[in-house]
């Protein structure tokens, strides 16, 4: 017990991962799949009342999603999972087993619906003989086939089943793509620093329209997808009916989100989009001002995607265009980039960054897949002195967070 208790009140943020049958910590451990850089503690063989001998596993950092639980319990059926934020177990979870697992495993059978070569069932599988670990098979319900626990196990490890993400996966994906695609552009020197609307003379600017190549949509497509499965996986985020984009970069960035989220998880939803200029032929009651509308019922729910965030206007412009919808629910915000500076000019500094502003006006939450700090503190090495202090000065003066 005393072994237990310091390894759950020596993390600040993370999950602790208990009553693990001894012998399977590693197991639970690529499930989990930690950051590289995350600190870990894994206790083997400690003594434990129920079970005799008992693993134990910390990762700090880590936020644990519904969908590593189920996969936590097919190796570790007995297992519980601690959520810890400043210090406390803010929440406990005893896993179980789920009665179905879908858009998971491959189907042994090649010739089963599922393996198609071209549009492919998404698959599903039910779980039978849960009494051991050992008993444990899946039975896919196309074509009856069966996966044993030890294909289960393998392919759990081995890190080949969908579904398994995590936020440093995602923030470091989204930026070398914005980094080998030129998309984040940093300036050289303090001298040739980019103006910004503001007037502000930033050392960085991010241009989405940069990423226009295949490789660039697609891993743009399964950073969002991810993202938003995510939040709903960490129920960070309600469930939405559409997502919208505006006009222009928005538009492209709502379609792969979208296209991705049927696509790797299952999940259909349809998208929105506003038009720069009134449409004044055809069908105009339907989409006059935001495309998509025809399929709009009242009540709805929508989520805004968009790029970069740094006074909020554009963003404040969709909110109050999406009003012509009539009765909505915007449930949030998901950016590529938060600069995480303050709203103003070079010389006007407001209080409150763009994000408060938003949220705290608007009740919209917001969700970056990438905010500066994380940005800096990712590409901080290879800076020059020079740009380094100036990055970090812009942000004594303009910045909602404190970089060094």
């Amino acid at each position: 017990m005393a072994e237990r208790d310091l390894l759950v009140r020596k993390i600040e943020r993370g999950v602790v991962v208990d009553h693990i049958l001894h012998g399977e910590a590693l197991s639970v451990l690529k499930i989990l799949r930690p950051d590289p850089s995350a600190k870990v503690v894994v206790a083997l063989n400690v003594e434990s009342t129920k079970l005799g001998k008992k693993d134990i596993i910390k990762v700090e950092g880590k936020y644990v999603t519904s969908k590593e639980v189920d996969f936590i319990s097919l190796v570790a059926p007995n297992a519980t999972v601690n959520v810890i934020e400043d210090w406390e177990v803010k929440e406990k979870r005893r896993v179980k087993l789920p009665n179905t697992i879908e858009g998971v495993f491959k189907c042994p059978n090649l010739s089963c619906p599922t393996n198609a070569e071209f549009e492919p069932e998404r698959t599903k599988f039910k779980v039978l003989d849960a009494s051991s670990i050992k008993s444990l098979k899946l039975q896919c319900t196309y074509c009856g086939a069966y996966l044993y626990s030890g294909s289960i196990r393998d392919s759990l490890t081995a890190g080949t089943v969908g579904g398994l993400v995590s936020r440093e996966k995602i923030e470091k994906t989204f930026l070398d793509v914005l980094l080998k695609k030129g998309a984040l552009k940093i300036a050289s020197s303090p001298q040739e620093a980019f103006i910004l609307k503001s007037g502000r003379p930033s050392t960085y600017f991010i241009n989405m329209g940069s990423l226009t190549d295949g490789e660039s949509l697609a891993k743009m497509k399964w950073a969002f997808a991810s993202f938003i499965s995510l939040l709903r996986d960490e129920e960070k985020l309600e469930d939405f009916d559409f997502i919208f984009g505006s006009a222009y970069k928005g538009i492209n960035l709502a379609t792969l989100a979208c296209e991705g989220l049927s696509e790797l998880y299952g999940i259909n939803k349809r998208y929105l989009y506003d038009r720069k200029e009134e449409k004044a032929y055809g069908d105009t009651s339907a989409d006059k001002v935001i495309v998509g509308a025809d399929h709009f019922k009242q009540g709805q729910r929508i989520l805004l995607i968009d790029d970069v965030i740094t006074t909020g206007g554009t963003k404040i412009e969709s909110l109050e265009k999406l009003e012509l919808l009539g009765t909505h629910k915007v449930v949030g915000l998901v950016l590529v980039v938060d600069r995480q500076e303050k709203m103003g000019d070079v010389n006007k500094v407001d209080k409150r960054s763009a994000v408060d502003y938003i949220q705290e006006d608007f009740g919209v939450k917001v969700f970056s897949i990438l905010g500066l700090k994380t940005i800096f503190d990712l590409v901080k090495s290879g800076l020059s002195e020079e740009v380094r202090q100036s990055w970090i000065d812009y942000y004594d003066k303009y910045g909602a967070v404190k970089i060094h």
